[in-house]
């Protein structure tokens, strides 16, 4: 049974009247968190090259973990100072399941995201679950981001077809949580008498490559969800089971609830990058952080309030124009503004000839 979140007027208004009479000089407002500035960057725009982001009011994220699945290589990143490669077999605990397929590695044309031709491929009902590198874990919160690319709209026949499904428990008898092209749906189990639902298409586009971010912060009852930048969930009653396992990713890729409806769609997906923290450096070509944004998320290698370095890694923003940097900290504050930096050259020097 599901059932919506009822807005209750009269609690509203009391509590406006509340703050009316007590006046304004007794209203105490919170200390909003500081936005990160950007003053320089260092290094040469070079594939591969490290790069140092200079400035202030980063924060200090406490990163946990890391995980980053390109489809072709899978590392993980614990605290940023250990860093080790997973086996592409192992990356994840479950790979399709009885009823669906698992994704496979491809190297198609006609799915390369950019210059990166290396993507999972799923056909019908197909996902990936269950990280390794998240077991065991008692993380509160968590950030995924992934790329998805439908060849078809993802409801166009009907269903609820899911992308993500969040749990912590692997009995899914605690917290639970997915998101499909119509909704979110989340509950926990074994507290609630039925679950929530918070509508919200995920408002992508089909053949092309669609950047979808995740956020889920039980301490401050937020999920969030941004698809190319613009938000199509917030929900501020997110809470999770009281039990010591983490929150985890059950399923992403493509669960329709109706398998025959979508057996021949064919879809992408790339750049999985999960972290118990959203604090994170974007790239982009835009020079505003604005609703439709294409960017494009770097591992950061060490980060402390003034400084963040980072290796250059990008598949879809254009290195030959000028590259906007973005620093995201841990409360979700973003310099509005991006700190640009060119290449120190062209690629090609045309030959001046002079008669």
């Amino acid at each position: 049974m599901l059932r919506q979140k009822p807005i209750n007027l009269v609690h509203a208004m009391n509590k406006i009247n509340a703050v009316m009479l007590a006046g304004l000089s007794s209203i105490v407002l919170p200390a909003l968190a500081a936005t990160p500035q950007i003053s320089a960057i260092e290094g040469e725009l070079d594939q591969g090259s490290e790069i140092i982001i200079l400035g202030r009011d980063f924060g200090s994220p406490n990163f946990s973990f890391i995980f980053r699945d390109d489809a072709n290589e899978n590392l993980l990143i614990e605290r940023l100072t250990s860093l080790s490669s997973i086996t592409q077999g192992d990356a994840w605990v479950r790979q399709g399941s009885a009823w669906a397929e698992p994704l496979t590695q491809y190297t198609g044309k006609d799915l390369a995201r950019g210059s990166d031709s290396n993507v999972y491929r799923g056909t019908g009902k197909a996902y990936l679950g269950w990280p390794e590198a998240l077991n065991g874990r008692s993380n509160e919160t968590l950030f995924i981001s992934w790329w998805f690319n439908p060849l078809m709209d993802p409801g166009a026949n009907g269903g609820s077809n899911k992308f993500l499904r969040v749990w912590d428990h692997p009995n899914g008898e605690h917290t639970r949580m997915a998101w499909d092209q119509m909704h979110i749906v989340y509950w926990r189990k074994d507290v609630d008498s039925s679950g929530f639902i918070e509508w919200g298409g995920w408002s992508g586009n089909v053949g092309s490559w669609n950047k979808i971010d995740a956020w889920m912060d039980s301490n401050t009852n937020k999920m969030i969800i941004h698809v190319n930048g613009r938000e199509v969930i917030d929900v501020d009653d997110f809470r999770k089971s009281n039990v010591s396992e983490g929150l985890d990713v059950a399923l992403i890729g493509f669960d329709p609830s109706i398998g025959d409806n979508y057996r021949n769609m064919v879809f992408g997906i790339d750049d999985v990058y999960i972290s118990n923290s959203r604090a994170r450096i974007e790239v982009s070509n835009s020079e505003t952080w604005k609703e439709g944004i294409t960017s494009e998320i770097i591992t950061p290698i060490s980060w402390s309030d003034n400084e963040i370095s980072f290796k250059l890694d990008l598949a879809v923003v254009d290195k030959s124009s000028p590259l906007y940097f973005y620093v995201i900290n841990s409360s979700g504050e973003v310099n509005s503004r991006g700190f640009a930096k060119s290449s120190r050259a062209p690629s090609k020097i045309e030959e001046l000839v002079i008669e």
